[in-house]
């Protein structure tokens, strides 16, 4: 069969309109597909006008508060270790109240054995260090007048502490001598942490750090979808010290 040459230019024609053709549609799609990620990175940075914020997932409203979301879930973090550290100062300083019958000091009497005891003053003062700490981080009105009464109750009991080898430092904090407090016999363990000392009263005290915090994660949940940032709960100054979020348990 013969080919003629209009036959096999009209051929060649059609091929070279539908490359044309295809090469257009793929670049109009390249060019389409550049200008939506354009667009979409606008509104990532806050740059487009043309998109209504409240339309658009990817805006600054929603980035802020993103960040609001993570601050807050921060901040319940740092009032739920501030509950950890009352609850057990209050936990130890009950172990050591001698109250009861069978006391933790009758039984170091009978087994000739302070371990117990040693062991519950040890976490008491750790606890108690780690409860201060989360005052004086806070920043709030409140958590620094129960500093104070803290101290003031640590201030009127330091000789007592020292006989049984606490010492209070210039900041409030309780520094353990373990050799001295190893040492301490039952009957003056007894008389400064078993009694109406300063043991019990610190433990009463921890128990309104413990509801304090307690209302601040129930403050910090209902916030957690605010547009707006509240800090400083209960009393605050409006000032911030310290980093929240160095936890100690």
């Amino acid at each position: 069969m013969r080919v003629t040459r209009n036959y096999r230019s009209g051929m060649l024609n059609f091929r070279r309109n539908t490359n044309k053709t295809a090469d257009s549609l793929l670049n109009t799609l390249k060019k389409n597909s550049i200008s939506r990620r354009t667009n979409t990175l606008a509104n990532i940075l806050g740059g487009n006008k043309g998109t209504s914020s409240s339309s658009s997932l990817y805006n600054r409203d929603f980035i802020t508060s993103s960040s609001a979301l993570n601050k807050n879930a921060k901040s319940q973090k740092f009032y739920y270790d501030m509950q950890y550290h009352a609850k057990q100062v209050g936990a130890y300083a009950d172990a050591l109240q001698s109250g009861e019958e069978d006391s933790i000091y009758d039984k170091a009497r009978e087994s000739g054995s302070t371990d117990e005891i040693v062991s519950d003053i040890q976490g008491f003062v750790r606890q108690y260090n780690n409860m201060l700490d989360d005052l004086n981080e806070s920043g709030s009105a409140s958590d620094k007048a129960l500093l104070t009464q803290f101290n003031s109750l640590s201030r009127a009991a330091e000789k007592d502490l020292a006989a049984t080898g606490i010492v209070r430092k210039a900041d409030g904090t309780l520094v353990v001598d373990e050799k001295k407090l190893e040492a301490a016999d039952v009957d003056t363990l007894e008389k400064v942490w078993g009694g109406s000392g300063f043991a019990r009263k610190a433990g009463a005290k921890a128990g309104t750090v413990e509801a304090t915090a307690e209302r601040n994660i129930e403050a910090e949940k209902s916030d957690t979808y605010s547009p707006f940032n509240r800090t400083n709960l209960y009393g605050s100054s409006g000032k911030s010290s310290g980093n929240h979020f160095n936890y100690r348990r």
